[in-house]
């Protein structure tokens, strides 16, 4: 293929129309925040204690039992009542309470309004109106132990307090139970990324810089860009066929590194952030990417022990 036939099968490759921003997606996991249960295959979650314990026992229970890895479980839930073995044991506590204290706020208020104007008043007065503070807490104390040899692997105590201040002329935000429910799921949540890896999307934008590029390689490069918006893999294989015949530019070298890293691709994806780096980048979205490289990488590495564990493999 001539050199001009070349670049014009790029430019229509890479002219989808355009539908988002120019960016690529890029998929990973994150290891767990404590990473302390990754040889224990199977938890066990008892009632905690306090009238709300069982509401949260049973959220961290669906929570932890919801955490999966490459479509499979990551832990194997074992119901307590079942009395079945289980290599760790979740217990907790709460407790909830609510104090309500006098207060008074300032209003102002019209003593005397214009004859000639309802709307306008002549003159204003502060008057006192009663209120009440309302306080309400949530105290948690989670724990987990490791059957095997009994040792406390994991603690989360946590206090939380909402305050509210209900006047006559003012409703609260929300009501108690609507704090305390939410306290309790945003605790089950907690323990879940506490215990277990997590995975996320995210959108990076492209380096748009075609400085360094022969005309028609920066056209090819144009057209790239735009591409992404509808067909992010349409977009890489078109910087990858101006990298064939051209010297990779910083921009296109990161771009490449993005492509490599969306298709976990990891040690391409370095190699390419490093030449990027070389070139003169001084992006601050490689250090980021690198370090989302290497935490995803012991992610992975950890699931291929873990498989063994759960029996998986």
């Amino acid at each position: 293929m001539g050199i001009g036939r070349k670049w014009t099968a790029i430019l229509l490759l890479a002219g989808a129309s355009p539908a988002a921003a120019e960016v690529l997606t890029i998929r990973g996991s994150n290891p767990p925040v404590r990473p302390v249960a990754d040889d224990l295959a199977s938890l066990s979650v008892e009632r905690f204690a306090g009238p709300d314990g069982a509401a949260l026992s049973d959220a961290i229970e669906a929570e932890l039992g919801s955490a999966t890895f490459g479509g499979r479980p990551y832990f194997r839930i074992v119901a307590p009542e079942a009395g079945g073995p289980a290599d760790g044991l979740i217990t907790g506590t709460v407790r909830t309470g609510v104090e309500e204290t006098p207060v008074t706020e300032k209003r102002t208020r019209c003593e005397e309004k214009d004859p000639n104007d309802d709307k306008k008043c002549l003159k204003e007065v502060q008057v006192d109106i009663r209120c009440r503070r309302r306080v309400a807490t949530v105290n948690t104390s989670i724990r987990l132990v490791a059957m095997g040899d009994g040792s406390v692997r994991y603690t989360r105590p946590q206090s939380l307090r909402d305050e509210q201040t209900l006047c006559p002329d003012r409703k609260a935000g929300r009501s108690v139970e609507e704090f305390v429910a939410a306290a309790l799921a945003n605790e089950a949540s907690g323990v879940r990324f506490d215990l277990a890896p997590a995975g996320y999307a995210i959108d990076v934008r492209v380096d748009e810089n075609r400085k360094g590029l022969s005309k028609p390689a920066q056209d090819a490069f144009r057209a790239a860009v735009r591409q992404t918006k509808s067909d992010e893999a349409g977009a890489c294989a078109s910087w990858s066929a101006i990298a064939r015949d051209v010297e990779p530019t910083a921009a296109l070298a990161f771009n490449l590194g993005l492509c490599a890293e969306m298709q976990q691709n990891f040690d391409a994806a370095i190699d390419w952030y490093g030449q990027a780096q070389r070139l003169g980048s001084k992006s601050r979205e490689i250090p980021a990417a690198l370090a989302r490289i290497e935490r995803h990488r012991a992610v992975l590495a950890a699931w291929q022990a873990r498989k063994r564990l759960m029996g998986y493999e």
